[in-house]
């Protein structure tokens, strides 16, 4: 038997993308952390913290299903992923340079028709260059932990950080440099797949590829529940991490310094959970998998709400924030096995697109707004609410695990039979 080597494309490309998607959501979420310091300059209120994320939300709901069907039908993937990274990077440089509230609402709708196609191109180019056994493992090491990783644990350290040495303004400026270098390795080293070569729901190799439909994929059961879960998870979600830094800091008059490592604590769990939740998925199954982190989900605004100790509170944000393995499960691993790998594209990009209207988009503005009328912690208690709505509806997925799928192929026929 051949060994195989550890440096295969497959891992290329894994690395690749876990640091791409890791900037993504670096360049996203760093405006969270430096709200209390922009608030100083322009003085913002809840509602106005809330549309800065809604705006971002907005264009990346319409863009996402957009960079879906463009990965599903364009010859150079890498040619396009390439340019959307570089348009991201210059576009987070620029909000450094902002002098109103109106200017910093441009730049994050802008920002957001940048972003919003990275992640369905990348997810679904890992369908098809991922092996079965662990296509789970790589969706979610790439999704979660690098959005983890540089999203939520460096981001509130390191912008923290710099903003505090220096400016809110400078941090902004940094992000031009990786930009960069991710465009290039992307140019150097991803190579265009051939969505021929495989298709795990087909039964015939020889079956030419079809046209990508709509509504194929709308009528899907699976993609319906999904579109459900992932704009609950991400009500969830954008609750959480817009409003807790903001919360703890007013309203619990913690430091930003300690605010940065409560966040980080979240950012931690994400990431370490954020690959292994996936990869139990691919033993055991999507589904039994999502039930039991996307349970914890529920609890992780609640300990912020509710825990006075700030060591405990870390500590169970930390814990709870496995629940996010089960939103990435519900945002591209399972659209993108509930449809024959030519849809993949287009059914993970409507998933987030519509998820980032709902929960991305409309989400923070009423959030932002109950907490100006009610009090700071009522986007929390929206939060655990949906992380809860989100669990109800899991229960009603069908499974699509390829390891679950070779034992039960009836299941296999239903999903292939209900997707075209």
């Amino acid at each position: 038997m051949k060994k195989r080597k550890f440096w295969s494309y497959e891992n290329k490309i894994v690395t690749l993308f876990f640091f791409s998607i890791g900037f993504v959501f670096f360049d996203r979420l760093a405006i969270n952390y430096l709200i209390p310091f922009i608030q100083e300059d322009f003085a913002l209120t809840n509602t106005q913290i809330g549309m800065l994320s809604s705006a971002l939300a907005l264009t990346w709901a319409f863009s996402g299903p957009l960079g879906g069907y463009l990965s599903d039908k364009v010859k150079s993937k890498k040619v396009i992923l390439a340019l959307f990274v570089i348009g991201f990077s210059i576009i987070s440089l620029l909000h450094g340079l902002v002098a109103s509230f109106t200017m910093l609402l441009v730049l994050r709708l802008t920002m957001g028709l940048m972003e919003g196609p990275i992640t369905p191109i990348t997810q679904s180019v890992l369908t098809v260059e991922s092996s079965e056994s662990r296509r789970g493992f790589n969706m979610g090491i790439t999704m979660n932990t690098g959005n983890a990783v540089f999203g939520s644990f460096l981001a509130p350290l390191v912008i923290v950080a710099l903003a505090s040495a220096f400016d809110w303004r400078t941090a902004f400026y940094l992000t031009i440099v990786p930009g960069i270098i991710l465009a290039i390795f992307i140019l150097k080293v991803m190579r265009n797949p051939r969505i021929e070569k495989e298709n795990s729901f087909a039964e015939d190799e020889q079956k030419p590829v079809e046209k990508v439909r709509l509504k194929d994929v709308i009528k899907n059961r699976n993609i319906l529940l999904s579109i459900i879960i992932f704009s609950l998870f991400m009500t969830y979600v954008m609750a959480f991490q817009i409003f807790t830094p903001v919360f703890l800091v007013n309203g619990k008059s913690l430091t930003e310094g300690t605010m940065s490592m409560i966040m980080a604590s979240f950012g931690a769990g994400m990431a370490l959970f954020g690959f292994i939740v996936p990869a139990i998925s691919d033993k055991i199954g999507r589904k039994p998998t999502s039930l039991i982190f996307g349970f914890c989900s529920i609890f992780t605004p609640l300990a912020v709400l509710f825990v006075d100790s700030v060591a405990l509170m870390a500590v169970l944000v930390f814990l709870f924030a496995s629940g996010m393995g089960a939103g990435g499960l519900a945002m591209s691993t399972i659209p993108a096995e509930s449809v024959p790998i030519q849809y993949s594209g287009i059914a993970v990009g409507l998933t987030i697109g519509i998820g980032e209207f709902f929960g991305g988009f409309l989400n923070p503005i009423v959030s932002g707004a109950a907490a100006d009328l009610f009090g700071q912690g009522t986007p929390l208690i929206i939060g655990s609410s949906a992380a809860l709505l989100a669990f109800i509806f899991t229960m009603f997925l069908k499974e699509t695990a390829p390891s679950k799928l070779q034992d039960f192929p009836e299941t296999k026929k239903d999903i292939e039979k209900a997707a075209l």
